[in-house]
């Protein structure tokens, strides 16, 4: 009785023992399929995400890649039409150089030809006048030979002739002379002014009443038959003094419109005698001053040739 208590006992021992055992064995089998399962879970869950992510990707490539493409194809289109536009500017250039070279020749190659034409002209005459030559130049010389022999018996008429040449010099040297005296006395004994106009020397001089801008003066001189009058002795320039008023000005044949500072006469020549009032000229004013002016005391000053003043002619009387 005790001992088969005793075998139960240890039967009942090693079945516990078996048991855990088998539970300690089942244990990792459970959490095994218990990761296997949650790892099947999370793969269910990650592969539609990675299949979305690389359908994203591809997507993305191909975009690129058909960028890429078009760029590229557009590029090559760009340079085929560039090509064939330089081409068709290049045949259009040729062309046009070819035509221009075409009428270029025309036009030398016809003016070659005018003057051939004209060459062949000139030989033609050139051989008409040698022929013509020919028949004429034996008639002439025998004419020369012939009055070379009659010239012994024409010299004695020749030296009538030469002695009456030089007489008719000597006359007319005289006759020149005598008329030159004439002109000189005529001159200086001047008494025929034409009315309103005054006498100094050999000279007449008219004074304006109205006035006009130093061109406009100039021309009204030109059509009286005369000029802007020209200082040429102190005495002269006193005479102009004393036939103006006080308060009058009046223009003379003076200016410096060619280059300023160089003064001249309306005959051209320089001043080499001047009666400017102190500090004059002195080109003052936006337009400057270019005309000469003369006053009552005799002394000048230069004005602005658009204003209006009064005027001086002179003529030879």
């Amino acid at each position: 009785m005790a001992l088969s208590e005793g075998r139960d006992g240890s039967y009942e021992l090693a079945k516990d023992m078996l048991l855990e055992d088998q539970t300690q064995r089942k244990a990792p089998k459970r959490a095994a399929l218990s990761l296997l399962a949650s790892s099947t879970k999370r793969a269910a869950v990650l592969l539609p995400a990675l299949l979305a992510l690389g359908f994203v990707l591809l997507l993305a490539l191909t975009l690129a890649n058909i960028r890429r493409v078009s760029a590229v194809w557009e590029a090559l289109e760009r340079a085929r039409l560039q090509g064939e536009k330089s081409h068709a500017a290049a045949w259009h250039n040729l062309s046009e150089a070819r035509h221009a070279l075409d009428a270029q020749l025309s036009g030398e190659l016809e003016a070659i030809h005018k003057r051939l034409l004209n060459v062949s002209r000139e030989v033609e005459e050139v051989q008409r006048r040698t022929a013509q030559c020919r028949a004429e130049c034996g008639r002439e010389l025998s004419d020369r030979v012939r009055a070379l022999e009659q010239r012994e018996s024409l010299e004695p008429a020749l030296q009538q002739l030469a002695e009456l040449g030089r007489e008719q010099s000597r006359v007319s040297a005289l006759l020149s002379a005598a008329l030159e005296e004439t002109r000189n006395l005529t001159e200086m004994f001047c008494t025929s002014c034409p009315a309103g106009w005054l006498q100094f020397a050999r000279t007449c001089y008219f004074f304006s009443t109205d006035g006009k801008p130093w061109m406009e003066a100039r021309a009204a001189c030109a059509a009286l038959g005369g000029q802007l009058a020209v200082v040429d002795s102190e005495q002269e320039n006193k005479f102009l003094g004393n036939q103006i008023m006080e308060t009058r000005v009046f223009w003379l044949g003076l200016s410096d419109m060619d280059k300023e500072g160089e003064w001249q006469w309306l005959d051209g020549r320089s001043l080499s005698l001047a009666f400017w009032r102190s500090g004059e000229p002195n080109n003052v004013g936006q337009h400057g001053e270019d005309c000469g002016t003369v006053t009552s005391s005799g002394l000048w000053n230069d004005a602005e040739c658009s204003v209006t003043e009064a005027w001086i002619c002179e003529r030879r009387c």
